[in-house]
């Protein structure tokens, strides 16, 4: 009997992510290509990949309830068609359960044997008779399960974060498929958003690239959040702006879009191509150079009246688009990254005139990349000023979090420096 293209191509993502280590974005573009389904079959391998791995741990608790099996004992294979079948029972209402319950068995007996198709029958179809098993929960292990949220995370925004709660439950949703405005009004398909003057949400149906108004240009993805580092820039025209990490170059074209001359870097060539693809889309001009924001560059020395610093981070506000990134972080990360993110900031209080305006940003919802930063910032450089963003939600503050149950954005930190006038 033919297998499920969608399901099957799922399962070949997911058993990819598991055993190679490969990237969810990068193993499912793949895959698709391979494939090569109708967009109805390749919505539905997506939704079924995201989904598993954005409620991976949740899938697994019930999986491990119902199982004479440990979870751990399962090959590959089979522990994935059965997260495959489960998240199918419990969370796509439209297909019928007798219909995944045999499309997984089918599955089994491909990638396991006889005895396999009798296991995984089994254990769906209690599954699709059972409940969420979560009643003997209490407290953070029940925010984890519930939420397919690694617990020393929950733990982690408890300390750190008001009303945690609001945010794991915000970081396991959908996200709306938001865009930047290339134009004075939306074009169809598309409705404005308040976030900021340029962000509009995405109605259509099918995936906003194949939308005419992608391939003309008249609008490009990303989130407000994006937006609103490269607004609080405060870009004036034909003000020499430097963009330290830039790739894929959404806020490169942007700032040359405001009217910035741009100078978007990155530290390998295929990145700096994509920064040159976004700009020749959009008709804007940027000049791009090879460069690694952790050394010193002389030639930029006091250069630019506009830096911004985008640095690398754990990435733990972008959950929502990017969910296998959770199970790739753990408790102990940190270290090397606030490293990381000191050199880029300390290189890019260099290249800023006098005067000049810093802004420091992350897609992270942690305190030591975030707040932390800052503080050692402004402790080791005398010569700058925290000063008000002049942008988002709260324009007087010097710096802000910004959190998807607040605001409606990625989870995105940022802050606003300047030099000041005439002190090295």
């Amino acid at each position: 009997m033919p297998l499920s293209p969608p399901r099957e191509t799922a399962l070949k993502v997911l058993h990819s992510m598991d055993e190679n280590g490969a990237y969810l974005n990068l193993a499912l573009e793949s895959a698709l290509a391979r494939a090569n389904m109708d967009s109805r079959d390749n919505a539905l391998c997506t939704g079924i990949v995201m989904g598993v791995v954005k409620n991976r741990l949740y899938i697994d608790h019930i999986i491990s309830r119902i199982s004479s099996v440990k979870i751990k004992k399962l090959s590959v294979w089979i522990l994935n068609i059965l997260r495959i079948g489960v998240y199918c029972l419990k969370f796509m209402d439209k297909i019928p359960a007798a219909a995944t319950v045999n499309e997984c068995v089918k599955l089994s007996r491909r990638y396991g044997h006889d005895k396999s198709a009798g296991y995984v029958n089994a254990v769906l179809r209690k599954a699709a008779e059972s409940g969420d098993f979560l009643e003997n929960l209490r407290g953070d292990g029940l925010l984890s399960v519930k939420y397919s949220m690694p617990l020393w995370l929950v733990e982690k925004w408890k300390r750190e974060q008001p009303d945690y709660e609001k945010l794991i439950a915000a970081m396991n949703e959908e996200p709306k498929t938001y865009c930047r405005l290339n134009c004075a009004e939306p074009p169809p398909d598309f409705v404005r958003d308040g976030i900021t003057p340029y962000a509009a949400i995405y109605t259509g149906k099918g995936g906003v690239t194949h939308s005419e108004a992608y391939k003309h240009g008249l609008v490009t993805v990303q989130d407000p959040a994006s937006q609103l580092a490269v607004l609080a820039l405060n870009i004036k025209p034909d003000m020499k702006v430097l963009d330290l990490c830039a790739a894929p170059g959404g806020k490169s074209v942007f700032a040359a879009y405001l009217g910035g001359d741009v100078t978007a870097c990155d530290l390998y060539e295929h990145k700096i191509e994509l920064i040159n693809n976004a700009a020749a889309r959009l008709n804007v001009k940027v000049s791009t150079f090879v460069n690694d924001a952790c050394s010193y560059n002389p030639d930029f020395n006091e250069g630019f009246d506009r830096v911004l610093a985008d640095v690398p981070c754990s990435g733990l506000g972008i959950l929502r688009r990017k969910p296998d990134i959770k199970w790739a972080r753990t408790e102990g990360d940190g270290g090397e990254l606030a490293h990381i993110q000191q050199s880029i900031l300390d290189n890019a209080s260099k290249y800023l005139r006098h005067g000049g305006r810093l802004i420091y940003s992350t897609c992270t919802v942690n305190k030591a990349e975030n707040e932390g930063i800052t503080k050692w910032f402004l402790k080791n450089h005398s010569d700058f000023d925290p000063v008000p963003l002049n942008a988002g939600p709260e324009p007087d503050a010097p710096q802000i979090q910004l959190r998807p149950d607040i605001h409606g954005t990625d989870g995105f930190f940022m802050a606003a420096f300047e030099r000041k006038e005439g002190e090295a």
